[in-house]
């Protein structure tokens, strides 16, 4: 007694091309990576930080006297939030900012920053906790030292269930690949 199994491999061959095309071109996926990404890191800013929360800022604390409207640290106007942008080409994904202050604020800064002050006009209605009548004075052009200390908050930061998340992406296109 014999057993003969013959196994047909007609479409193999385009299969694998298929997936070795999808392999080379990374941009029927790249760019739902990059909105993924996109929308993690504006998560971010919502959630206060994940997956640990980040330390609150004087700015968003109302009872400082001068807290923003939010409540939220990081988001003041919201413009470093509103900021975060995903883009996906053939061979990448990249997500990130083009605001200055990003750095600072995702790694923090602890150092002594001299900044130049141009010269300007200044009205005053105050003078040593006095009420006066309002007056313009001209301030000279100068420079300040302060030091600033800024906690690091990382915002930019690629969570665990975004990874899930991509991998899902992924496999549901090479699926997609195998089927033709």
């Amino acid at each position: 007694m014999s057993i003969t199994l013959t196994i047909d491999k007609s479409g193999f061959d385009e299969t694998i091309a298929r997936l070795l095309a999808g392999v080379e071109d990374f941009s029927p996926v790249s760019g739902k990576i990059a909105q993924l990404l996109e929308n993690s890191v504006r998560r971010n800013f919502r959630e206060g930080g994940r997956p640990d929360k980040w330390t609150p800022s004087k700015r968003a604390d109302g009872d400082a006297g001068y807290g923003n409207k939010s409540g939220q640290t990081l988001v003041d106007t919201a413009r470093l939030m509103n900021s975060i942008v995903g883009v996906g080409d053939r061979d990448e994904v990249r997500v990130g900012t083009n605001v200055a202050y990003a750095a600072a604020h995702n790694f923090g800064i602890d150092k002594e920053i001299t900044q130049q002050v141009r010269e300007h006009v200044r009205r005053i209605t105050q003078a040593f906790g006095k009420q006066i009548a309002m007056k313009a004075v001209t301030v000279k052009a100068h420079s300040r030292k302060f030091h600033m200390d800024l906690p690091a908050r990382e915002f930019m930061l690629v969570q665990e269930e975004d990874w899930e998340d991509i991998s899902d992406v992924i496999t549901g296109n090479i699926n997609k690949l195998m089927r033709g």
